[in-house]
């Protein structure tokens, strides 16, 4: 008997809150008006231990005061590859050829980054068009107490690369790293011989390449942006 009674209680509430839904047909959409706004967060991650670890909530750890503990903004050792070609953008510009006629390849190599906002705004908001008439645009708002967070943000090294062929064999997949340089040594009697030295240890057995970017710090912003059709009249039927 209780089951009975709960179940046409629950009816019994779904059909009421249901009565008042009124069906809209489309002119009746269209002079719809109304009111409202969001207050989002974004994050981006790419190639770091926040995006390939689920089990992460936020980029850091924080203490008491505000100080990371731990932080995850740092790249994922196995993400890109026992090679590193799975963390790699390249390009083609204008498909150059070598002296071989060999594609070469502008690659940027070890890319990651992390980019977070805390807090921002989306709502609407009324203005005067190009006619001084009232129009709706949609208001972004940005805070300065919720920066935007760039954290290790860039590559590693930027190389151009030729191949001999396509896939495996293509530029954009050599894998050369540092590791030894060669120099010559004059002997006493004029000869020369070869000597093999280990590269610093700062370039150890990082990849080729001729220049690295890497960007991380906080970018405030304070004021907002305004998003609307210029030549929009904002008339009741008309959707801008």
């Amino acid at each position: 008997m209780v089951k009975q009674i709960t179940l046409f209680a629950l009816l019994s509430a779904s059909l009421t809150a249901n009565a008042g839904l009124e069906a809209l047909n489309s002119q009746e959409l269209i002079e719809t008006v109304g009111q409202g706004g969001a207050d989002l967060s974004w994050t981006l991650s790419l190639n770091h231990i926040y995006a390939t670890d689920f089990s992460k909530t936020s980029i850091s750890q924080l203490d008491a005061n505000g100080n990371p503990l731990d932080v995850y903004y740092a790249l994922d050792p196995t993400t890109c590859g026992v090679t590193k070609q799975f963390c790699r953008l390249a390009i083609a510009p204008n498909n150059h050829l070598d002296a071989n006629n060999n594609k070469k390849w502008l690659v940027f190599k070890g890319i990651q980054g992390t980019i977070q906002i805390d807090q921002f705004s989306i709502d609407a908001m009324t203005i005067s068009n190009n006619k001084n008439e009232a129009q709706t645009a949609m208001k972004i708002t940005f805070y300065d107490n919720k920066p935007l967070k760039i954290r290790n943000l860039g590559f590693n090294t930027l190389a151009i690369e030729t191949g001999t062929g396509t896939g495996a064999n293509e530029g954009y997949a050599n894998t050369p790293i540092y590791s030894t340089f060669t120099t010559k040594k004059i002997q006493d009697d004029g000869t020369t011989t070869d000597v093999v030295t280990d590269v610093p240890a700062f370039d150890k057995n990082t990849e080729k390449g001729f220049m690295g970017l890497n960007m991380h710090g906080n970018l405030h912003m304070s004021g907002n942006l305004k998003i609307f059709s210029y030549n929009c009249t904002g008339g009741a039927s008309i959707r801008c």
